[in-house]
């Protein structure tokens, strides 16, 4: 889901110059801070090892981290950059495609933590504590901050109109986009934040799962082992379900389900419009990353690992590799994956998909974070000292896009000469 604040910025030239102004003058200032660790570049796989796995390395770039005390926290992606977020609270965005660093950020103050970031088609949104920034995705630069009134407890959602926060003291909040940059341009925010806020829906316990937005519903899970359904204008009650424990995992939509992961080990596919469920899935241990979705097919990463891919439709086991214990990608040939050790593992589904094998194990131990991909078909990862690489099929120039095919780049057409040279024209008929 996407919301574009462009409009509004385009009406206001003076802001998006202040924007440019202050992302030149918050790098010179940082400069002197943090610097690319070059030391800690780590060894790749020979491209020859690639090679004979039809691989290759498309490109390596660095994250900007502090010289001596910097590492990765977090990594996000979405289908046109990755973002390194690093415990200093420095963000840096690169090109999915090329590797290009657009931009590296300061946000908040040094050290002070940070939640996943959030992303969409102009607006990188990132909680720290009780404040909520929002970053010009392209350019870097504050756009604006607003004061939360509890401390944050996952990551933002959003939509065109709203802003949705859920808070460590069981709260979830709507925030109002127009409001927010009504405030922000007569330069009365962070302090007059509260008149932001649409709605605020209290549960008795803590909410440690990001809210999800689909349809006209939003959806949230409390501690309290009740699943919210709500308006997202009004917050009136949709369906409410209780679960027999704790719900472990971010909750996913896809299609016309819902998914749900909780304390049982149990993996529920659920009727998205009603809570109602159509299908739940047994697992070996407990499940705390969320459920992956590429071609009708679910991928379920429980803690003590095995890989299990599931129809979605109807929750029948496809295969389970037991070695696993982590999605990572899904390639034309492969289905990526990550071992206990951190190697990448390449697997292969037979013809009819009811088993697969273990065609290789990459040596990729120094790359810490395997990134969960399922909006492309390209493998990323990233060192502990923010070294980022991508790695593709190389058959494939062109990225595949899973969730979005309309975000995929227009492949450039080539014409034959030889062949337009044989055409007979009008002039030698």
């Amino acid at each position: 889901m996407n919301f574009d604040y462009s409009p509004i910025a385009k009406t206001r030239p003076e802001m998006m110059f202040r924007i440019r102004l202050l992302t030149i003058t918050v790098g010179l200032a940082v400069a002197g801070l943090f610097s690319v660790t070059a030391h800690a570049q780590q060894a790749l796989p020979s491209a020859r090892l690639l090679d004979r796995y039809g691989l290759e390395v498309l490109w390596s770039s660095q994250a900007v981290m502090h010289q001596n005390r910097d590492h990765v926290m977090n990594v996000e992606i979405d289908e046109e950059s990755v973002y390194v977020q690093s415990q200093n609270g420095f963000v840096s965005a690169f090109d999915s495609q090329s590797g290009n660093r657009r931009w590296a950020q300061l946000v908040g103050r040094i050290n002070s933590p940070q939640l996943p970031l959030t992303s969409n088609s102009d607006t990188v949104l990132v909680t720290s504590g009780v404040k909520l920034y929002a970053i010009d995705k392209w350019q870097g630069g504050e756009l604006w901050r607003l004061s939360l009134q509890e401390q944050a407890g996952a990551r933002p959602t959003a939509d065109e109109e709203r802003i949705y926060v859920a808070t460590q003291h069981g709260s979830v909040f709507a925030y109002d986009l127009s409001k927010i940059y009504e405030l922000y341009h007569s330069g009365r925010l962070p302090k007059w934040s509260k008149q932001t806020e649409l709605w605020r829906h209290r549960t008795s316990r803590p909410i440690h799962t990001p809210p999800i937005r689909y349809d006209d519903q939003l959806t949230f899970a409390s501690q309290t082992n009740i699943i919210y359904s709500v308006r997202p204008k009004t917050d009136r009650l949709v369906f409410q379900m209780t679960t027999s424990s704790h719900v472990t995992a971010p909750m996913v939509q896809y299609g016309e389900y819902l998914f749900m992961c909780n304390d049982s080990q149990h993996v529920y596919c659920l009727d998205k419009a009603l809570g109602t469920t159509v299908w739940d899935f047994i697992s070996r241990s407990k499940v705390t990353q969320k459920p992956r979705f590429v071609n009708n097919r679910c991928y379920v990463s429980p803690v003590a690992g095995s890989l299990y891919c599931i129809d979605v439709n109807t929750g029948v086991e496809y295969w389970e590799a037991q070695e696993s214990v982590k999605f990572v990608a899904v390639t034309d040939s492969y289905v990526a994956a990550e071992d206990e050790l951190g190697n990448l593992l390449l697997l292969s589904p037979n013809s009819t998909e009811t088993d697969v094998e273990l065609t290789a194990r990459l040596p990729f131990k120094g790359f810490k974070y395997k990134v969960s991909n399922d909006l492309t078909d390209r493998i990323y990862m990233v060192s502990d000292f923010g070294q980022v690489i991508c790695l593709r099929e190389k058959s494939n120039s062109f990225p595949k896009f899973f969730r979005n095919p309309d975000r995929r780049p227009i492949e450039p057409l080539f014409t034959d000469e030889n062949a337009a040279a044989a055409e007979p024209t009008d002039d030698n008929q």
